[in-house]
């Protein structure tokens, strides 16, 4: 049994793949800290939009789009006010990675009804609903000369 479990951190000799496995492991786990840290600071009453807008521009240059994509599969959780966070930070994100797995959770008739709405709740926010689109692409500018 030992053996199997240390091979998961023994080096690749082929490609010298060195703990990859645990550094990954610890960015996620930061990465889900920091989420809920946000969390923790959208629901502190001191705490500005401007400033909530800047913990996330920082976070979202150290973690990049698995910040996203976090907040996203974060949606799955039970409690309504955390959803209704999750939504407000994605809105002031506003992350087009997150668009795609959205539109997925609002359509997928597997999921609860209150995660299929934050999504769609949050797709709203971020102006890319389906009526939010097509409106764009009727608007025709003409030049009068």
């Amino acid at each position: 049994m030992e053996k199997k479990g240390t091979r998961l951190f023994q080096a690749n000799e082929e490609t010298f793949d060195y703990g990859r496995n645990i550094v990954e492991l610890e960015t996620r786990r930061q990465l889900r800290l920091k989420v809920n840290e946000l969390l923790r600071l959208v629901n502190d009453p001191t705490v500005t939009t401007s400033e909530m807008r800047q913990h996330l521009l920082y976070n979202k240059e150290r973690f990049g789009k698995q910040l996203a994509s976090q907040l996203v599969r974060s949606l799955h959780r039970g409690d309504q006010r955390e959803r209704q966070s999750i939504v407000w930070l994605l809105t002031l994100l506003n992350e087009a990675d997150a668009i795609t797995p959205l539109r997925h959770m609002s359509g997928n008739k597997q999921l609860p009804r209150p995660v299929r709405l934050s999504a769609s709740l949050a797709l709203a926010g971020m102006g890319a609903t389906p009526e939010m689109l097509g409106e764009r692409r009727q608007t025709r500018l003409y030049a009068i000369s």
